[in-house]
C-alpha cells in the first residue's frame, strides 16, 4: 500500500470523540484497555451518557485512571464494571461493590482465556501516531491487547502524540487494516507513575536480600513497583554486581538507571540475549522517552512475558514480590483484604507466574522471593492463620524465600513446625511470643523447641 494510500484510508476513518463514545449502545460489552493505555478520554465520555444507557460491560486493568463511569454511576445500572488488577484508583469502587468485580487468573494465562470464552463489542486501543507505513503500535502496554484485539468485532484506535512507540518481539502492534476508527485524543495525557518515597523498612528489607547472596552476577530480574523494590534496585546499583538482565513483567524508572550504569546489559541471557524484555512501562515522562523506539528494549505479550516455561529459562532467575500477608504455613496473600466483606486491593498479576517459573528454573539456580513489612498499624502481617475471605496469591506448596525487615527466611523443604518457627523468627519482634502461643494453640509447633537453637530456613535474622 502506498504512502497515498495508507492516509486516504486513515483520514476515511478518522471520527469524533463524541462519535467515538456514540458507539456504545445498551447491553453491549467493551473493553477500555489498562495500565498506561487506558482510554480515559472515552471514559469521560460515556460517563455522561450514564442516564441514557444500560447493561454496558466494560472491562480494564491496571486501573491507572480514576473511572468516571463509576462515579457517575454508583450503583452499576449503566456501567459492569470488571477489572483484572485493580489500583488505588479503584480500591473505593472494588469496596463498594465487592470483590465480585475481580477477574481472577494468572496473568500469564489471560490472553488465552480471552481467546477462547470472551468476545467484545468494541475495543478503544491507545496507541501512538500511526507509523508511516501504517502501523498502530501498542505503546506502554502489550500485555493481553492483541487477545483483546482478536475478539473485538470493532477496534477504535485512539491515539495520543504522546504515548512512545516500543519495539517488540511480536504481537505489538496492528495493522490500519485492522482498524475501524481512529480518534485522536488530544486532550489526555499519558499517565505517569508519581515517585516512590521509600521508607527505613523498605531499606533493610533490600540489605536484607541482598546479604543473603540471592543476587550475583549474572541474575536475570524480575522486580516490580514500589519503595521495596526501588530500594533493591538501587543498592544493586551500588552493590558492584555485572552482567545483569532484565526479563520482567513491568519495566520500572530504576531498571532504566541500572542500564544507563552499564549494570543491566543482558549479556547472560538464554532469551532475548542484548534485550530488557517487559510486558508493561509505567514511570515518568523521561522512562517513556527512553524507551521510545530505543533497540535495547523488547516489550512481549503477557503470555511469553509471564511463561513459567519461557522464565525458567533464564540464567539465576530472580524474582521478587510484595504481600499484604503471610501466615505461618507459607500461605501468600497479596491481593484480597479478608473478613466478612473481603474486597480486592489488587491482583494475582504474575506473582505466581514468576513463583512458579523460578522453581522450574533449567540451570536449577532460580529464586523468588515474598517481601511484606512485619507489621502494618501495630499488627503484624505475619499471621498464624490467614483470615476467612482473605485470598491465597501463592500456595504454601511453591513459596521459597520471605523477607521482612527483619530477615529472611527460606521456606522450601521444610516441615510445617519448621516453617512457622522460621516465619516467627523474622516477625517484629513485639508480635514473636504471641505467634509462638498462637502456632501452638493451633497444632503448627507439635514438639518442644530448644529456644537457643536458630530456627531452620532462616538466612539473614536482625534482633
Amino acid at each position: 500500500m502506498s504512502p497515498t494510500s495508507i492516509e486516504k484510508e486513515y483520514h476515511s476513518k478518522r471520527i469524533s470523540v463524541d462519535e467515538a463514545a456514540a458507539l456504545v449502545r445498551s447491553g453491549m460489552s467493551i473493553h477500555l484497555g489498562g495500565a498506561a493505555n487506558v482510554a480515559a478520554l472515552i471514559d469521560e465520555k460515556l460517563a455522561r451518557r450514564a442516564p441514557e444507557l444500560r447493561d454496558v460491560t466494560v472491562r480494564t486493568y491496571i486501573d491507572t485512571h480514576p473511572y468516571r463511569m463509576c462515579e457517575t454511576d454508583p450503583e452499576g445500572e449503566s456501567f459492569h464494571w470488571f477489572s483484572g488488577f485493580v489500583l488505588g484508583f479503584s480500591r473505593a469502587f472494588s469496596r463498594r461493590r465487592g470483590i465480585g468485580i475481580y477477574i481472577p487468573s494468572s496473568w500469564h494465562n489471560v490472553p488465552a482465556f480471552i481467546r477462547d470464552t470472551l468476545s467484545f463489542d468494541i475495543f478503544y486501543l491507545v496507541t501512538p501516531p500511526m507509523t508511516d507505513s501504517g502501523f498502530f503500535n501498542f505503546g506502554l502496554t502489550a500485555g493481553e491487547t492483541m487477545a483483546i484485539a482478536d475478539v473485538s468485532k470493532t477496534i477504535v484506535a485512539v491515539v495520543r502524540k504522546d504515548m512512545p512507540t516500543v519495539l517488540g518481539g511480536f504481537e505489538e502492534c496492528l495493522p490500519l487494516s485492522r482498524i475501524d476508527y481512529v480518534v485522536e485524543d488530544n486532550e489526555t495525557h499519558t499517565f505517569c507513575l508519581p515517585p516512590v518515597e521509600t521508607t527505613k523498612a523498605d531499606h533493610l528489607i533490600a540489605e536484607n536480600i541482598l546479604n543473603a547472596g540471592l543476587i550475583q552476577d549474572g541474575t536475570t530480574l524480575q522486580i516490580g513497583i514500589g519503595g521495596l523494590p526501588n530500594s533493591v534496585l538501587e543498592l544493586i546499583r551500588a552493590s558492584g554486581l555485572r552482567n545483569l538482565g532484565l526479563h520482567t513483567e513491568m519495566l520500572t524508572e530504576k531498571m532504566m538507571d541500572l542500564i544507563e550504569a552499564g549494570v543491566v546489559n543482558n549479556s547472560q541471557k538464554c532469551r532475548d540475549r542484548f534485550k530488557t524484555v517487559f510486558t508493561f512501562c509505567l514511570g515518568s515522562r523521561k522512562l517513556y522517552d527512553f524507551v521510545d523506539r530505543n533497540p535495547l528494549f523488547a516489550t512481549y505479550p503477557v503470555n511469553y512475558t509471564n511463561h513459567p516455561m519461557v522464565i525458567a529459562e533464564q540464567p539465576r532467575m530472580f524474582s521478587l514480590n510484595s504481600a499484604a500477608q503471610v501466615d505461618l504455613t507459607g500461605q501468600v496473600a497479596s491481593e484480597q483484604i479478608g473478613g466478612p466483606r473481603p474486597f480486592q486491593i489488587s491482583g494475582t498479576g504474575g506473582q505466581l507466574d514468576f513463583v512458579m517459573g523460578t522453581m522450574f528454573a533449567r540451570d536449577g539456580k532460580g529464586v523468588s522471593v515474598i517481601a511484606l513489612y512485619s507489621e502494618y498499624n501495630g499488627a503484624s502481617k505475619i499471621v498464624p492463620l490467614l483470615e476467612r475471605g482473605t485470598n491465597v496469591t501463592v500456595p504454601r506448596s511453591m513459596v521459597d524465600h520471605v523477607a521482612t525487615e527483619w530477615g529472611v527466611a527460606r521456606l522450601r523443604g521444610l516441615t510445617i513446625q519448621e516453617r512457622a518457627l522460621a516465619l516467627i523468627a523474622i516477625a517484629h519482634p513485639r508480635h514473636r511470643d504471641e505467634l509462638a502461643r498462637q502456632a501452638r494453640n493451633a497444632g503448627l509447633i507439635p514438639y518442644p523447641v530448644a529456644e537457643c537453637i536458630k530456627p531452620k530456613g532462616v538466612i539473614v535474622q536482625r534482633g
